[in-house]
């Protein structure tokens, strides 16, 4: 069984940015002592991927702008990367919530465990006549 509090290794096919990433959430994770398994490593593989999708076209509408100029009339149209970016943000979002890393969700969680499992999320969903 693995030791939910140890720092998981970083998968080598991350990029940079994505690795610098999942390896300052290892560290929060170990810091805040939270339970982190091989079960949770896709979802914060995931979460590392499109945070470094994000960044990188963050970068690039910094440097050039939200739109371009294309064919000869000098057409204007939105970059690529705004929607690129838009996409991976509603990604990144997604699966920080699932990762315990918004306050909504470790607000949700502790309610969770203060209510010795009972989540009224789960519930409404199950409950339905």
């Amino acid at each position: 069984m693995d030791n939910p509090n140890k720092p998981k290794p970083c998968p080598k096919w991350l990029d940079d940015m994505a690795k610098k990433e999942w390896r300052r959430l290892a560290k929060l994770f170990v810091a805040e002592n939270k339970e982190f398994t091989d079960k949770d490593l896709k979802a914060l593989e995931a979460y590392c991927t499109n945070y470094a999708k994000w960044k990188r076209c963050e970068e690039i509408l910094a440097e050039y702008g939200y739109t371009m100029e294309v064919g000869q009339n000098g057409y204007v149209q939105q970059r690529p990367e705004v929607s690129i970016s838009n996409k991976a943000q509603t990604e990144m979002r997604a699966w920080a919530k699932e990762l315990g890393l918004t306050p909504a969700s470790r607000r949700r969680m502790r309610e969770s465990i203060m209510n010795e499992g009972y989540d009224p999320e789960m519930e409404d969903m199950i409950s339905h006549d």
